[in-house]
């Protein structure tokens, strides 16, 4: 491998990272940031296109996979590359890879199985549940997520953090229409099931029949899902509690719903 040695914080190529504390993630420019060992051996174990490497130390360089060899290498001196990401990162090593381009559920490469999962999140603001969500929604074996775009931003440095990169290994879907996509769900054969605090709705415990293809659609940490998402779903169903509770975290709730529908139907 061939890492390259820079002085100056000023080279175009470093551009992509230069203050990160005061962007929000890249997402108009189409890319995303990875910080850690971690978070940089799951993007470069991807799918997405990796732009370059930034290092302190060439000996933080990670394991180039096969195909990644090309992938440009920069070093620059610790306080150097503190100064040009405008914190002090001491991880050492983090990667610019390019957003996934996915806008419509019709674009996923769905897997040629009898059973389908698609996780919805529907503004989903903040970035820890939202990382949450998808660490959740990949790790029980939802198929894809949507999320819609007054979700927080999926691939934000911290919720791509929390999300310990799965956010890399599940396809996400950013809508711009979330009701259009959830009609093009159904013409996909999904059945829409809505999570809610709804005393009409079906008990958990009593959803004993796995539909092939089901889709989960998960609400606001605060409100829930709005009633034009509610009305197109095809039903409702919701966790009973203990002790007075009357709800949980959405990227909680989430769990217990996709390790219900993925694994015990």
């Amino acid at each position: 491998m061939n890492v390259e040695h820079l002085e100056t914080i000023h080279d175009p190529r470093l551009a992509p990272y230069g203050d990160l504390t005061g962007k929000r993630g890249h997402p108009d420019a189409g890319i995303l940031i990875a910080e850690s060992r971690f978070l940089v051996e799951r993007l470069l174990a991807s799918t997405l296109a990796v732009e370059s490497i930034l290092v302190d130390n060439p000996a933080k360089v990670p394991d180039l996979p096969p195909g990644r060899e090309a992938t440009p290498i920069f070093c620059l001196p610790r306080p150097q590359l503190q100064k040009l990401v405008g914190f002090n990162f001491h991880r050492g090593v983090m990667a610019c890879g390019r957003r996934p381009d996915l806008t419509d559920l019709r674009q996923v490469a769905w897997p040629d199985q009898e059973r389908l999962t698609l996780s919805v999140a529907a503004q989903v603001v903040d970035p820890e549940n939202l990382g949450s969500l998808i660490r959740a929604s990949s790790a029980f074996g939802a198929d894809a997520l949507l999320v819609d775009d007054r979700c927080g931003d999926p691939f934000s440095r911290r919720a791509l953090r929390v999300s310990t990169g799965h956010a890399f290994k599940i396809p996400i879907v950013v809508a711009t229409d979330l009701l259009e996509q959830l009609e093009n769900a159904k013409s996909l054969g999904f059945q829409l099931i809505a999570t809610a605090l709804d005393e009409t709705a079906t008990p958990l415990k009593k959803e004993t029949v796995r539909d092939p293809r089901a889709a989960l659609l998960f609400g606001n940490e605060g409100f829930g899902l709005d009633a034009d998402v509610l009305e197109i779903a095809d039903r409702r169903v919701t966790i009973p509690m203990e002790r007075g509770s009357d709800s949980l975290n959405v990227a909680m709730a989430a769990g217990v719903f996709l390790y219900h529908y993925c694994y015990m139907l």
